[in-house]
């Protein structure tokens, strides 16, 4: 990844959690859980319809039928760097579920208060309204996993609320079912972080993670999360 990013402006960083958005051909969603975590270079962003099937095992996929299914891929999420110039704020994803579209993700933004975000699609499609969730601290980072399996991970914390993405790049659904998208929260600081939110369902009945610090990590760093390890690529 370049070295040569730029930083979002401060305004921009910290939880947000979608209100609302309005498309141009009169469809409105309202019900869809949507958080946008954003750190000084990156975001993970992450979308869970409501009437998402609930599983309790990653075996369950395979029966499925075909409607329960395909709201299973209505899930998205992604990952990656954010630029801002002036107005326009766009987000170029590394990895993402179901799979990595070839539009341009871009917004004009507008802050109607420091807390209250208006989004209008570039090419006037839809407008989405953005209400911040999570403000302080907020540390990111892109890892490279050393298992040989070409994974990387984005890891974004602030306070007692993370998100993690891990998966591989340029695939499509199924092959990116392994890609995973998981909001976390702790009680307090030594207390463990729990899957609240996640593209694979059955992380959310109570599965736990280990996650590292990243207030004083550097480049270059080995971390390990969960039991697996992973180079520290860039932090921001």
């Amino acid at each position: 990844m370049s070295n040569s990013i730029s930083t979002v402006p401060k305004s921009y960083q910290g939880i947000w959690r979608r209100t609302g958005i309005f498309r141009s051909d009169g469809r409105v969603d309202l019900t869809t859980s949507v958080w946008w975590f954003q750190s000084a270079l990156f975001h993970i962003d992450l979308r869970i319809p409501q009437d998402r099937p609930r599983i309790t095992a990653p075996a369950a996929l395979a029966s499925l039928p075909p409607g329960q299914l395909a709201r299973i891929q209505a899930q998205t999420g992604f990952a990656g760097i954010t630029v801002v110039e002036a107005e326009r704020c766009e987000w170029r994803p590394e990895i993402a579920f179901p799979a990595i579209s070839d539009e341009i993700d871009a917004g004009l933004m507008r802050f109607d208060t420091p807390d209250n975000l208006h989004e209008s699609g570039i090419d006037a499609s839809y407008q989405e309204d953005w209400l911040r969730a999570g403000a302080g601290a907020i540390h990111g980072a892109r890892l490279d996993s050393l298992d040989g399996s070409g994974k990387i991970a984005y890891l974004i914390i602030s306070g007692d609320h993370a998100a993690w993405a891990c998966g591989v790049a340029d695939a499509q659904f199924p092959a990116t079912a392994g890609n995973e998208f998981s909001l976390l929260r702790r009680a307090h600081a030594t207390a463990p972080w729990r899957i609240v939110t996640s593209n694979h369902g059955w992380l959310e009945c109570g599965a736990t993670m280990t996650l590292p610090t990243l207030k004083d990590s550097q480049p270059g760093q080995l971390i390990s999360v969960d039991t697996e390890r992973w180079r520290i690529d860039k932090i921001g």
